[in-house]
């Protein structure tokens, strides 16, 4: 009596098994890179030179804020655009446009290209650009630029801002005083009142080295009395006599 084989299974189950969970990788990657879970962070540093704190975007998304003559860093993510070669290896970059709002005029910057490459940091520098009504100014945005994995540019730095003088004085009639504020080229302040005995009338706000002229009202509450001028983070404290 003759009997046939009938082929066992058994040998084809590993292969098969191995391509399921070959196709189900392969589908789970998409699937991630789908919901952007692979993603690169590329470090940036925003100096802001402006009066006011300013929101910065990078591809029409926000980054985050930066106050006034401060510096900030951020990691922004963006989709791989594609690479450039260093040392052998591929190093993700990403095109992106970065700009600027003031957050206290709603005056928003034009854009500025830049080229982002994965662990290099990209310097963004806002400061004041064109003379608006009210003596203020509108954001620009200047980005260094990035060449084989190394920085062309340098961190933004700081501006920084002294007073004429600090303590100056009035009698009961009042008066008219001035201060000289002394900072770089590029750097924006502005000067506010802390009472409403202290105007300023002109020269509010500037950029670079300017000088801030000021009226006292008189006196007529037969007690001495202070107030001051907050300029570029300096203080110019006012006193009265009786």
């Amino acid at each position: 009596m003759t009997t046939s084989a009938t082929p066992s299974s058994a040998g084809h189950g590993a292969p098969r098994h191995g391509f399921i969970r070959c196709l189900l990788a392969a589908v789970l990657t998409l699937a991630l890179a789908g919901c952007n879970l692979f993603h690169s962070d590329f470090p940036i540093a925003v100096g802001n030179r402006m009066a006011n704190t300013v929101s910065v975007f990078a591809n029409g998304q926000n980054v985050g804020e930066v106050g006034s003559n401060l510096t900030a860093t951020f990691a922004v993510e963006q989709s791989v655009s594609g690479s450039v070669v260093n040392q052998g290896s591929p190093t993700p970059v990403a095109q992106v446009t970065f700009s600027a709002r003031d957050m206290t005029t709603g005056v928003l910057s034009a854009g500025a290209s830049a080229t982002l490459v994965k662990d290099v940091t990209t310097y963004v520098d806002v400061a004041p650009c064109v003379a608006i009504s009210g003596g203020l100014a509108s954001p620009c945005v200047s980005v260094s630029s990035t060449t084989n994995g190394a920085t062309t540019g340098s961190p933004v730095q700081p501006c920084t801002f002294s007073l004429s003088q600090s303590n100056p004085s009035f009698n009961t009639t009042g008066g008219t005083g001035n201060v000289t504020v002394t900072t770089s080229n590029g750097c924006a302040w502005s000067a506010t009142s802390s009472a409403s005995w202290v105007v300023v009338v002109s020269g509010g706000s500037q950029t670079g080295t300017g000088v801030v002229v000021y009226q006292v009202a008189p006196n007529p509450t037969g007690q001495a009395r202070s107030a001051s001028l907050s300029i570029g983070g300096q203080t110019l404290s006012i006193n009265q006599t009786p």
